[in-house]
């Protein structure tokens, strides 16, 4: 069986189709005519083995919520706030596994971060349960603080931690802009869960000092100050009612060109990969309320490639995360 989108703190929807078993235990009465018998104990009663599945919650024809996941991340350092303002409207009436759980959206997203903001609009379709695709548009502030934003004169130049470090009092504030695609395929069998999303992003920053690429925190890497990113999330899940745990693997590869120092028939590999083990706890799965599945979750992951960070030391995250329905019409 097939299951809905994976929103973001990592959970997608379980549709669960069955019937209940009934069990009922009949008692005879005494007929007085009768001489008086010993008492006899009323027949047992097998109780079913598994409690009846839940039905399937409602999905709302339109709703509106707002989104929020705010995390802490290490190596790379990070501190982000993540919220999302959503209008959604059902695009099927459906008991179909399939067609159940479709819809179309538009968000208004804001990133903020002591170093930068990002905000702009997104749009979500998803017409069927296994596939969703997100595309959005970010304006993007760099405030110069610490040590954001640094730029590089070519792809092929150590952006490592101790290199950033030293060319802090070199960051600068800058704008820019940010277009992606992210379509993603995602599946459930019992509480098996497989999600895998990609992303095609483009980037367009102001850099200044001859700079053609520079250092962004959440990818990790040179990005092109004009230019093509791809990455990839994919995620092997087990779904409770309120753990969730599985094994993150994560990988970025950006492009460049001559624009950015590397000749045709040359290249500069400053891609990588991670993977480890997630998991996630909600406080409660309450939904249609003001303060929707409150969650903490923890993501640790080690580099099997990286310019600089194929040390012992792995990538943390932490992060807790909620929405809030604000409009639910049935």
């Amino acid at each position: 069986m097939m299951s809905s989108r994976l929103p973001p703190c990592l959970r997608p929807l379980c549709l669960v189709l069955g019937l209940s078993l009934p069990a009922a235990a009949q008692t005879s009465a005494a007929t007085p005519e009768l001489p008086p018998v010993a008492p006899t104990a009323p027949p047992e009663v097998t109780p079913p083995s598994e409690p009846p599945p839940p039905i399937p919650r409602a999905i709302p024809d339109v709703r509106v919520y707002l989104s929020s996941l705010n995390v802490f991340r290490y190596n790379p350092l990070g501190l982000e706030s993540q919220n999302r303002l959503v209008a959604q409207k059902r695009l099927f009436d459906s008991p179909s596994v399939l067609l159940r759980d479709t819809f179309v959206n538009a968000a208004l997203s804001l990133k903020l971060s002591p170093a930068s903001y990002k905000i702009g609009p997104t749009v979500d379709i998803q017409p069927l349960a296994v596939l969703n695709v997100r595309a959005g548009y970010e304006y993007m502030q760099f405030f110069g603080t610490m040590g954001f934003l640094q730029s590089f004169p070519d792809a092929f130049r150590d952006f490592s931690d101790d290199i950033r470090q030293d060319g802090e009092d070199g960051a600068y504030s800058t704008t820019g802009h940010h277009f992606f695609i992210e379509p993603t395929l995602q599946a459930k069998v019992r509480s098996i869960a497989l999600r895998t999303k990609f992303a095609i992003e483009y980037w367009n920053v102001d850099l200044r000092d001859g700079g053609t690429t520079f250092y962004e925190a959440t990818p990790d890497t040179l990005v092109p100050g004009k230019g093509w990113l791809f990455a990839n999330d994919t995620d092997l899940i087990w779904l409770g009612t309120q753990w969730t745990v599985g094994l993150r693997y994560s990988a970025v590869w950006p492009r460049y060109d001559e624009a950015q120092g590397v000749p045709e028939g040359t290249s500069a590999n400053n891609s990588h990969m991670r993977v480890g083990p997630l998991v996630a706890y909600a406080f409660n799965t309450d939904e249609g309320t003001r303060f929707n599945r409150p969650t903490v979750l923890a993501n640790v992951a080690w580099y099997l490639k990286h310019p600089n960070r194929e040390e012992a030391l792995p990538y943390l995250l932490v992060g807790f995360a909620f929405n809030s329905d604000i409009v639910s019409s049935r």
